[in-house]
């Protein structure tokens, strides 16, 4: 990389947004952290605690940030609860940040990436937008779902202008999101393991890796790609 880039991650201060962050300094990129919560640790040039479930914290983010090369739209909420049972509160809150943060980071920050003629968007979905996915998790597959329909509509329009927005569908990680649900949930480890034919579960640095590798220039042809990092639990 000639240059060194800014990249901005949401859903960093641990798990796999963190990993991406990391795995993105190593490239050489300055990264700017954003989270619900405060981040603890972190190679970060800044962080930023933001709800990003709410537009107009979305908006003053975008007003607040430098010049953003990179954009890995990661912050994701789950509520696994019986399909009859899940309210609007819960349903709408998934969409918000599941979705429509993405869509209005994106909205924001694609402008200028293209008149400066590059850019990267890379969108971290789940299998869950394939698979429907294997617990009580309705609202969370169909926002994912509808992100990996927003990365091919982005790369397919914004090409042109020197971006590229991919999606990978990560699967079967040891995050903190993934313990908790284990807790709740201790035959779910069994299940899950069953599905992933390497036999292990997968750890935030083999999403963080191939992320900074989207955001790259060696990555230049790569538009569009819905990537599985699940062990081979789900072969799209």
């Amino acid at each position: 990389m000639s240059k060194t880039r800014t990249a901005l991650v949401t859903g960093s201060a641990r798990g796999i947004g963190l990993a991406c962050a990391s795995a993105l300094s190593g490239f050489g990129h300055q990264v700017v952290g954003v989270d619900v919560i405060e981040h603890e640790e972190g190679p970060f040039l800044s962080t930023h605690a933001v709800d990003l479930g709410d537009p107009n914290a979305c908006a003053e983010l975008i007003d607040n940030l430098p010049p953003v090369d990179v954009l890995v739209n990661n912050a994701a909420v789950l509520h696994e609860v019986p399909f009859e049972s899940v309210t609007l509160e819960q349903f709408n809150e998934t969409i918000a940040v599941n979705l429509r943060a993405p869509f209005l980071l994106a909205q924001g920050l694609i402008g200028p990436m293209g008149r400066r003629g590059w850019g990267r968007i890379v969108n971290v979905a789940s299998v869950a937008a394939r698979t429907g996915a294997i617990s009580h998790a309705a609202a969370y597959a169909a926002s994912k779902a509808g992100l990996v329909a927003l990365t091919k509509s982005l790369a397919r329009h914004y090409g042109p202008q020197g971006i590229t927005v991919n999606a990978v569908l990560p699967g079967g990680i040891n995050t903190p999101m993934a313990q908790m649900q284990i807790e709740r949930d201790p035959d779910l480890l069994e299940r899950v393991l069953s599905q992933i034919p390497v036999g292990r579960m997968g750890e935030g640095r083999d999403v963080g890796d191939v992320v900074a590798f989207l955001a790259s220039d060696q990555a230049s042809f790569v538009n569009g790609a819905t990537i599985d990092i699940s062990g081979g639990w789900s072969m799209g």
